[in-house]
Formats: structure tokens, sequence, C-alpha cells
């Protein structure tokens, strides 16, 4: 299917419905005029297991090519296949297909879109084919602002001007999707999620690949940068260098043992602000010397303190804080952990996975029996009240998305053992919100020799142990220690020392980051920010990437090879510590996770009607020239003495050793002491997914580009692999898996 060139945005540019749009409306006149049809309505939903979950609650459908036909209801129901739809790259929108260093960044007047690939084109012909007899098209894209997009994107890229409608699916049970089919709002509510959603995608291409283009160039070796990846990246870098230059310390404290007839007291020494660094005893020899006169002296209880307390049972699950559990729990990366949550989406068994809200509306309270009974009496605790309402039932606190919940409904047995992991983990999390607070007393002394030196002893009491009797509570692995036994002493009751010892300790250093806790610190991302009013604004409103996309940024930075698993560890390789390095240097910014954030905030502001869509473009445009300068700055070219009208830039082959090539001729050059030397064979461009080239003199006699119709070069990358290469748009391609001869998988862009 031919590309499609998409308006930049503007009031006619989503679906809507038929007829001239209202002010604040996007729509078309309907070019049927006042043409009556039969009444056909065309439900999209983001993937097929959505459409048939739908198409089940309509009834009577039979599967069709790439539809469900609800023929009874005059409905069908068909499905993209997540995006149906891409980006064109730079090269396309240039004369020749070529980017050369000197026209970055490339900024696009007419924005083209393209189908993904051969499965994406025929479900998009599949649409169009439908939605040409419809009166209605309804929107049934997952409830976010990707899901708005992906469907909204294909109705524009056909062209469909009529009546459109938004279904809004936060769970995929029956009843769900009953409620939803009748509460269908006009598609034009949603405009400012479709323009929000537009912003991402295109500020991404605009910053993040012509980015990524430019550290190409400068580096002679394919080196994506990502608004996303990149901060979490040098998170990843940095906690790698505080752990390489971490150096460990010896401390020391005391403790002391107080007879009691209840039981030994174990306390321990306050050590006074002049004794320590740091907050730290460095030194052994006044501990020594007070473990060694302690026993057998009287110390006198100076304070005491009790009160009782309880704790309510932690809200349910965002999919961060999912990830997180599972992550510490099951040892599942944060990936499969999304994986996971939305096969149980899929299978109907839990609500939409991709929500950061940990509330619950309050009008779902009254579901609450009917989904304890279903999870089963062997799993529900008897203390487990329906009617109780714990305080994450706040519909004030509810805005897209709620927390994730159990739907009720059966589990099917085809469920994946991960899956059966992670839903074990939502079942708890909704069962405590139905049982009784953790209760506890919390006891504190202090107690004082004779000499003045202080001792302290805390301890906490459980009186009832509530939602923590079920399942296994996540502790903090940090808390202070506690005794096991504090039982209730005077004021000024005097107490015998039993024995004393000198307790040593190390310094640790910081943990290396797993898949939870660098999705904690993601989405916590304001606490890395010093700036006061920074930090507060990103409290409130903002994390590193969204609920959506933290699980993928992770992934990609393993599979670019600028982070390791070591076992549940995430690491930061020494590619990815070159490429922060490098960034702080010449655009610091890219890698400041505060800045990335408030750019969240910008398409945030745009989904609330705060702020225009076109505004962020000019500034997304705007960042561009300047990270495309910054990158390119120092990168050196000399003048083409070959065909005098391209420039000469620096590039690395497969072995490692520099050379110059012509970004007009693409005639190559050896490099000597840093410059321009001798001209090579006709050796064709290079620069593979290792940053190999071809070898001198390779004939261009491969498959035919399918964009350029050019033949098609092989070279090899640093890892010995082969691939095709297009001289022409400088396009590469896989070898086909079973046939390599031909052309398989084309490479995937480098911004993101």
């Amino acid at each position: 299917m031919a590309t499609v060139v998409l308006p930049l945005a503007g009031a006619a540019y989503c679906p809507h419905a038929v007829g001239a749009p209202r002010s604040g409306e996007w729509g078309w006149m309907d070019p049927r005029g006042s043409v009556e049809t039969s009444p056909v309505k065309v439900i999209i939903a983001e993937k097929p297991s959505v459409a048939r979950a739908i198409a089940g609650v309509i009834g009577g459908g039979r599967r069709c090519e790439g539809y469900i036909d609800c023929s009874s209801a005059n409905v069908q129901v068909t499905w993209c296949l997540g995006h149906l739809l891409e980006q064109a790259r730079p090269g396309d929108y240039l004369a020749d297909g070529k980017v050369r260093p000197e026209q970055l960044p490339v900024i696009p007047r007419d924005w083209k879109l393209t189908p993904r690939d051969a499965a994406a084109g025929k479900q998009v012909r599949s649409i169009k084919a439908l939605i040409a007899n419809a009166t209605e098209v309804v929107n049934a894209g997952d409830a976010d602002r990707e899901g708005q997009l992906l469907v909204d994107e294909v109705l524009i890229h056909l062209g469909w001007r009529g009546k459109t409608s938004r279904l809004w699916l936060s769970s995929l049970d029956d009843e769900s999707v009953k409620k939803a089919l009748v509460t269908t709002k006009p598609n034009a509510q949603y405009e400012r999620l479709y323009a929000s959603a537009l912003g991402r995608q295109r500020g991404d291409w605009l910053i993040s690949l012509n980015g990524s283009y430019a550290m190409t160039r400068r580096m002679g070796d394919l080196w994506p940068i990502g608004r996303v990846q990149t901060p979490t990246l040098a998170l990843l870098v940095d906690r790698k260098r505080e752990i390489e230059g971490f150096v460990r310390r010896d401390h020391y404290t005391v403790k002391a043992v107080l007879s009691h007839p209840q039981g030994g007291i174990g306390t321990f020494w306050m050590i006074p602000e002049d004794l320590t660094r740091d907050g730290l005893l460095l030194d052994r020899k006044p501990a020594d010397a007070l473990a060694a006169k302690l026993p057998r002296q009287m110390l006198t209880v100076e304070k005491f303190m009790s009160k009782r307390g309880a704790r309510e049972a932690p809200l349910p699950f965002s999919l961060s804080g999912l990830q997180k559990a599972a992550s510490k729990r099951l040892g599942l990366s944060a990936a499969k952990v999304l994986e996971a949550a939305q096969e149980l989406y899929e299978a109907k068994v839990a609500t939409y996975p991709r929500t950061d809200c940990a509330y619950l509306p309050e009008e779902q309270h009254g579901d609450a029996a009917r989904i304890l009974k279903s999870l089963g009496a062997g799993r529900l605790p008897a203390n487990a009240d329906p009617s109780r309402k714990h305080a994450a039932w706040n519909t004030a606190k509810v805005e897209a998305h709620h927390a994730i919940l159990p739907t009720g409904q059966s589990l099917p047995s085809s469920l994946s053992g991960a899956a059966r992991q992670v839903f074990d983990l939502i079942a708890e999390s909704y069962i405590r919100l139905f049982m009784p607070p953790e209760r506890f007393e919390q006891r504190e002394a202090v107690l004082r020799t004779a000499d003045g030196e202080k001792f302290k002893v805390t301890a906490r009491l459980i009186q009832e142990t509530g939602w923590t009797a079920l399942g296994k509570e996540d502790k903090n692995e940090d808390e202070e220690e506690e005794s096991s036994n504090l039982p209730v002493l005077r004021e000024g009751e005097r107490l015998p020392c039993e024995s004393a010892t000198v307790v040593a300790r190390q310094t640790k250093p910081p943990r290396p980051y797993t898949d939870g806790t660098l999705i904690a610190a993601m989405t916590g991302i304001h606490k890395m920010v010093q700036d006061p009013k920074l930090k507060a604004r990103l409290r409130e409103t903002s994390g590193l990437g969204t609920e959506a996309t933290r699980a993928g940024i992770v992934e990609t930075l393993v599979d670019r090879g600028y982070a390791e698993r070591r076992k549940k560890e995430i690491h930061a390789t020494a590619r990815g510590c070159e490429l922060v390095d490098l960034l702080r240097r010449i655009v610091p910014e890219f890698c400041d996770p505060g800045t990335t954030a408030l750019q969240e905030d910008r398409l945030a502001d745009i989904a609330a009607g705060r702020a225009q869509v076109e505004e962020f473009f000019r500034f997304a445009e705007g960042e561009a020239k300047r990270v495309c300068t910054a990158i390119l700055a120092e990168v050196p070219s000399h003048p083409c003495g070959e065909c005098g009208k391209g420039r000469l830039w620096r590039q690395v082959s497969k072995a490692g050793r520099p050379y110059w090539r012509c970004t007009q001729c693409e005639t190559a050059f050896g490099d000597v002491g840093g410059k321009p030397g001798a001209k090579f064979g006709d050796a064709p461009a290079g620069g593979g997914p290792g940053g190999g080239i071809a070898s001198e003199g390779a004939p261009a006699a491969g498959p035919k580009c399918p964009a350029c119709k050019k033949p098609t070069y092989k070279a090899r990358t640093k890892t010995e692999k082969d691939y095709f290469r297009c001289g022409g748009c400088r396009s590469a391609w896989w070898p086909h898996r079973e046939d390599g001869g031909k052309l398989g998988t084309k490479w995937p862009p480098m911004g993101g």
C-alpha cells in the first residue's frame, strides 16, 4: 500500500462525525451527502483478542478474513495488530533518500505513514473494505493514549470521514464489555488524547531519531539514543560508578544486654556525635573501652514511651507496583510481568494492566462479594469482610484507569505459569483490602549509665496480625534493628547490665538495580532531581516514561548492548557508559531525567487541554536542531576531492579502523593521522548493526531494494554476521531465514 501523508495537526484531523465540524470538534463533511446506507457499525479493536471479547458479548459472530461478522446486530468487529502504521524514515523525506550529516535534523512538513509490514498492510486493506460500507466506526483501542492513536491514525490514513465513537474498556469480562458498549462516547471527546499521543510519536521522531542519526554519523557505528532510554541508562551508569567507587568502611557500636525478670533486653549505644564521622563510629577504641566497663553497671530508665497503632493493607497494584513486587518475590523481569498481566487481561480474569493508578472507583465496591467468592474458599481468609471499605476506594483519585483487580472470572487452564503467579499477587492485594488492619504496640526506651552514656531499644509488639497474615509481606531490608523483648518499664527504674559486646559492621555499597527497583526509580524520578521546584512538580505529575513503556525501555537497553542482565540484576555495559559520558559532555540535558519527565508533562498538558500540540511540535523541532548541532559540532569534515560537491565524514570499519566517506559520491578514503588519505576502490557504503562495512570492491549484486529498486550488496557486522545493504537509500536487511539469498527482516529504527 502506498505511503500516506498525514497532516501536521489541527481541528480537522481526527475522525469524528458526519456533517460539518462544530466548534472544538474534528471532522469532515461526509462526501456521501444525505444518502442513507444500511446501518452497519464497524468496531476496531487494538488486537484480535479484544475483538473476540467484544464480538462474544454482541453475539452471533462469524469469523471472516480480518474481522468477525455479527450480522444479526449489523456489527462487524475488526482489529489492529498494535500499530499497523509506522513513521517514514528520515531518508524518505529527502530527494535522493540519503541522510547526510549536514542535513540533520530532518524536519518533515508533511508527515508520512506506511503499513508496518505485509501483515499490517493486509489488515489495513481489510479495514478499508469494511468502513467503505459503514455508517459508524467505533474506536475500541486500548484505554490509553497509544490506543487512541493507533486506531485514529488508521482512520485518517484511509480517509474515513463519517460518524466515529469511542469504546473505552478497562476490563474484558462480559459485564464490563456490556457496560462499555452502551456507554460509547463521541470520538471527538478524546481529540486531546490523540493529540498527546501524536506529540509523543513525532517528538520522539524529531529528537530521538534525528539524534540517533547524528550519533551514528559521529561514531561511525549504530548508537541509538532516546528521550526515555538514555536517562534510564544514565541511572544504570551512575549506579555502576557508585558501586565501583565505593570504599568499604568498618564501623562499630556496643550492644548491652540488660537483666529483667521477663528476659534479657538488648540495647544499643547512642554514639555521641563528636565520636562519629558521617554518623559512623570508625575508631574501635571507644567501643572497646565502653564494653569493658559496662558489665555489672546499673542503667537507669531515662525515658519510656508506648503507643498503640494500626496499619491498613497497602493499596492495590498499579503496573509499576506490580512489577516491583513480582521482581522481588518472583524474580520476573518488568517486561515479563507486563506480558503476564496482559495475558490475564485478555483472558478476562484481570482488569487493564497499563495503569498508573492505585485507587478504585467507589461504585465498584458493590462487586466485592462476588469477586471474593470467585477467588475460592481455599484462598479466602475467614476474616475477609466484603463490606469493609478500604481507603483505596476513592473515585476522586481515579482518572483514566483504576488499579489492577481480579474480575471474578474463572482462570482458564491455558494460562501460562507466569500469568498464574502474577494473578496470585493481584488476588492477594485485592483480598487484603477486606481484611482487618494489623494492630501493634510500639515501645521505645532510653537508658543512661552513671557516667552519662545512653542506650536505646525499640520493640514492635504485634497484637493482631490482620492482613499481614495473608501471604508474604515485602519488608524493607534496611529497617532499624528492633528488640524482640521490651517489657513495660518505669522511668527511673534501674536495670543491671549482664553483658556488653562490640558489634563490628561494614558499610554496604549501593545495590545494583533489578527490574523492580529500576522501574521504581523511573516512577519516582523526582528523588533524583535536586531543584526543589522541579522536584515538587515531578513528585505530583511525572515519572520517567509511562506505565506502558517502562518495561520495554529496559529491554531496549539490553537489546542495544547498553545494559546487561546478571541473574536478577541489571548493569550498564562499557558501551552504555561511553554513550552517557559523551552525551553528558555535549548535550547533558539528554541524560537528565528531570528534563525528560518535564517533556512527558508537556504531553500530559496537551491531553488535559492546558497546551496545544502545535506548541509541542515547535519545541521538539527546536530541540532536534539543538541536539544534532551539539552532537555534530566537534566532528571534523573535509571537502571531497573526488566529486567536489560533498564532504568527507569520518567512519569506523568493522575491524575498528577509521576511514572517510563522501556524502555525495560515496567515495571512500583511508585515514592518515586523523585526516583523509588515499582513495579506496569503489567500495559501497557500509555501516551495519554492529558497525561493519562491506569489503573493498564488494559488488552490489544482491536482491533489489524494495524501496529504490537498486541492487543491494552483502556486508558483515563486527560479529561476523552477514546482512544486505542498499547503496542507494542505505536501508539494510538481515538475510531471509530460509533462503539466505533473499531479503529478510528490515532493521528496526534507531530512535525511541
